[in-house]
């Protein structure tokens, strides 16, 4: 294998899209996860990687003629995959004469007990550009009763760290909302964030999802959670500390550097096609969404034999398609321009333009010429926002 990756070729901005790779793989799960993973052992990762490179080539007319712009390994734990397990997974892509554009976005996730310098720097090398650590708090008890294998000092190695080896566009996830957390605990955690290089943040309320072992637990759980008023006021102090760091609230829970947004995450709040690899992952192609088998076994099997290993997929009618689209896009505090939502996607039925204006007279999102947004209190209510738009 070449010590230099091969360089993407580079075309025009027409049709954009994105790729997902999911990798699934942990030392061990976390509490209060719900997605799809698996033990990280060797035989399993290498036939992991053998079918995710035949579902590459099945998928690859596809992609032809269009623009990738961005590029996201997410998880599971992306870290328990080599260095030399991606060169292969890249080279592949590269070597496919796909378009790739020049500023492509390259994300890795990454847990701050697998990050080290020399493990940073191989995959920069590589063309990772960008990195998201799973640090998730800042406090040690707090980590421990998530079940995270690292501690608060940890986590700032490990962003300091991918800093050194050149890494400059770095995001990590924040949860709260905890067991047990206090408001002076978590304005603690906020004040650590100030020295570290953090161009992006990635901000998560505690949510008990069915088939986790918080959801086993939530009856002993709920109580020992923050009260209302002290989850508001968390959130507050957290917008309030972020931006006097210089990371702007965009969308609902996530938090950039000028003109460092998540290109990635911006694609599926705006509807930009992309498509998803490995067991479990979703793509969104065609006004269709589907996702693969969550079962690493008929995931391999059924690309051994030359087919697609999805098992769900759907078709939005019309008008749902443009409601759940416009719901989602007014994740983003810029709002939308309705004008050119309807010269995209087409007119917006009666039924929606009736819902914005009981939205507009509940205080919940306003309408500025022909932009409609969030307002501070639809914020705070999003969830019901997007109830009544779909």
């Amino acid at each position: 294998m070449s010590s230099k990756i091969l360089m993407p070729t580079i075309g025009n901005r027409s049709q954009e899209i994105s790729l997902y790779f999911h990798i699934p793989f942990c030392s061990q799960k976390c509490p209060y996860c719900h997605f799809f993973v698996l033990p990280s052992e060797e035989r399993l990762k290498r036939d992991f990687t053998e079918a995710l490179l035949k579902e590459w080539e099945l998928r690859l007319p596809q992609v032809q003629g269009k623009q990738v712009v961005s590029i996201y390994f997410g998880g599971g734990t992306p870290t328990q995959l080599s260095p030399v397990q991606y060169r292969i997974i890249l080279e592949k892509i590269y070597q496919s004469s796909i378009q790739i554009s020049s500023d492509c976005e390259i994300t890795l996730e990454a847990n701050p007990e697998d990050v080290t310098l020399p493990l940073m720097q191989q995959f920069r090398v590589l063309g990772i550009n960008r990195v998201s650590i799973g640090v998730q708090s800042l406090h040690d008890q707090e980590l421990n009763l998530l079940g995270r294998r690292h501690d608060a000092h940890r986590c700032i190695q490990a962003v300091e760290a991918a800093y050194q080896a050149g890494i400059s566009n770095i995001s990590i996830d924040l949860m709260f909302e905890l067991p047990d957390q206090t408001l002076e605990g978590w304005e603690k955690t906020l004040k650590r964030l100030s020295p570290l290089p953090l161009t992006h943040l990635s901000l998560y309320n505690l949510t008990f999802e069915p088939h986790t072992l918080f959801f086993k637990k939530r009856q002993q759980l709920l109580p020992q959670l923050p009260s209302e008023e002290v989850r508001l006021q968390m959130l507050n102090r957290a917008v309030q500390s972020l931006e006097s760091i210089g990371l702007s609230r965009y969308e609902i829970s996530a938090f950039a550097k000028p003109g460092l947004y998540s290109r990635h995450n911006t694609g599926y709040w705006t509807g930009r096609p992309f498509l998803g690899f490995g067991p479990s992952a979703f793509s969104y192609w065609e006004g269709v969404r589907f996702s693969n088998a969550a079962n690493l076994k008929k995931y391999v099997n059924d690309l051994n034999r030359h087919r697609f290993p999805v098992d769900f997929e759907e078709r939005l009618e019309h008008p749902r398609d443009l409601q759940e689209l416009l719901a989602i896009q007014l994740r983003l505090l810029a709002g939308v321009d309705l004008a050119k939502f309807a010269a995209q996607h087409g007119a917006l039925p009666e039924c929606m333009e009736s819902s914005l204006q009981k939205l507009i007279g509940k205080g919940w999102i306003e309408k500025v010429n022909d932009r409609v947004k969030l307002t501070p209190s639809g914020q705070l209510f999003y969830d019901s926002v997007a109830v009544e738009l779909i």
